[in-house]
């Protein structure tokens, strides 16, 4: 399910507990969604890594669940439809990464499925193939898209952090 973070962060100042019961956590955030896909080329994909001008959109709240239900646990991530969470993006590769709790011990992990612009983990690639677990936040990128994995209290500190920073100035008053 796709939520805009605007709303979350309302609800979550309105009704914290009602939020906390009805999103399926963790979530996806996307805070550098661009405005409309970008060309690329096959030559410039793999180097293509910061945000381009064009990326103003409102960030994008992913519930981390399978589209349908009784597919077991696992969350495909990539630009085709056939993934559960769809990132229209032209650096991520059509199935680009699998999200799933571990069976015994429920810890997330990420695993790279042999993308052409790989998934990085706090700034370090993921081998593909190998599953990489996720705790409570993790900063990820795949491809050129940035998002934040988050679990329900990392999501609580996030938003702090978003509306602390939306209150910084960066001029002085005369």
């Amino acid at each position: 399910m796709l939520h805009r973070l605007s709303a979350l962060m309302a609800q979550l100042r309105e009704d914290r507990e009602a939020l906390l019961r009805d999103v399926g956590w963790p979530v996806l955030v996307w805070d550098s969604m661009p405005s409309r896909p970008r060309p690329v080329s096959p030559v410039d994909a793999p180097t293509l890594m910061g945000p381009s001008p064009s990326r103003v959109v409102e960030p994008v709240v992913f519930e981390l669940r399978p589209r349908l239900r009784g597919s077991g646990p696992e969350v495909t991530v990539g630009r085709s439809p056939e993934c559960d969470i769809v990132l229209p993006e032209p650096t991520v590769s059509r199935q680009h990464a699998r999200f799933r709790p571990e069976p015994h011990t429920e810890v997330w992990s990420v695993t790279d499925l042999e993308s052409h612009g790989g998934t990085y983990q706090e700034g370090v690639l993921i081998v593909p193939g190998r599953s990489s677990p996720l705790f409570s936040r993790a900063s990820l990128r795949l491809g050129g898209a940035e998002v934040v994995f988050l679990q329900a209290s990392a999501f609580e500190q996030y938003v702090r952090s978003c509306a602390a920073l939306s209150r910084v100035r960066l001029t002085r008053r005369r």
